[in-house]
């Protein structure tokens, strides 16, 4: 029987609007699954308890969510900033922390890469189409999300190119007002919009994180490329642990 790695997955257990909300993350659960991953939902509103999760994992799916709370990058909150939950900013920082300390690699979806990035020093703009000079385009689609509606530019020279190809014309799915401001010294762009707003970032000299500001996770049954991104996380994920 071949090995099956285990792949945290905060399960966003969150308050929002005084409710409590147990999130599943049902369509990454079965992207890693169909790559020969074990996935384990952690509950994210005790940080705290982090530390005890990190061992019992080989890498980290940081998936989408909602706002992240600007106290964490030292920011005042603006009139549109969405719902925030500050536990669970704790947990998925605190995670983060631990996994990159620990060599676990990272695979981070649109608000998991904006934690990744505030996690290690970054800034975010809080609302993209009211914080920018410049206009955005429609990050918020009204298309089904396993639709891509923009396209994207990967850099040539980056990880993110050798998963799933340079190319200018990627379509991509949209679900975000949030994104990336100031990229953290110890991240580097791999993929923009054609307004300029940020859609992946990856580790500086390894490929031990990756993310995207898009939700490939909606797309992987129809879409090849989307599908490697799954794919390449548990080819990573094998190669950091038997490294270790």
């Amino acid at each position: 029987m071949n090995k099956k790695y285990v792949i945290g997955v905060p399960s966003e257990v969150r308050v929002i609007n005084n409710l409590d909300r147990n999130v599943v993350n049902n369509p990454e659960v079965a992207a890693i699954i169909k790559h020969g991953g074990a996935p384990i939902l952690i509950p994210t509103r005790n940080p705290e308890l982090m530390v005890q999760y990190i061992d019992l994992i080989d890498g980290l799916l940081l998936p989408g969510g909602p706002d992240v709370a600007p106290q964490f990058y030292g920011e005042e909150p603006v009139p549109l900033l969405g719902d925030t939950d500050r536990l669970l900013d704790q947990s998925s920082i605190e995670l983060t922390k631990l996994a990159i300390e620990r060599h676990k690699p990272i695979f981070a979806i649109c608000r998991g890469m904006q934690v990744v990035n505030v996690a290690l020093g970054g800034t975010l703009y809080q609302d993209m189409g009211s914080q920018r000079e410049k206009p955005v385009l429609q990050h918020y689609q009204k298309a089904p999300m396993d639709q891509g509606t923009h396209t994207i530019s990967i850099n040539a020279d980056s990880y993110l190119a050798q998963i799933i190809g340079h190319d200018d014309k990627v379509y991509v799915n949209s679900h975000h007002h949030e994104a990336i401001k100031a990229v953290s010294s110890q991240l580097k762009i791999s993929a923009l919009a054609k307004d300029g707003i940020i859609e992946g970032v990856e580790s500086l000299d390894d490929d031990l994180i990756v993310g995207v500001q898009w939700h490939p996770e909606a797309m992987f049954k129809t879409d090849e490329k989307q599908d490697a991104l799954f794919a390449n996380f548990m080819k990573r994920v094998g190669k950091f642990a038997k490294a270790d």
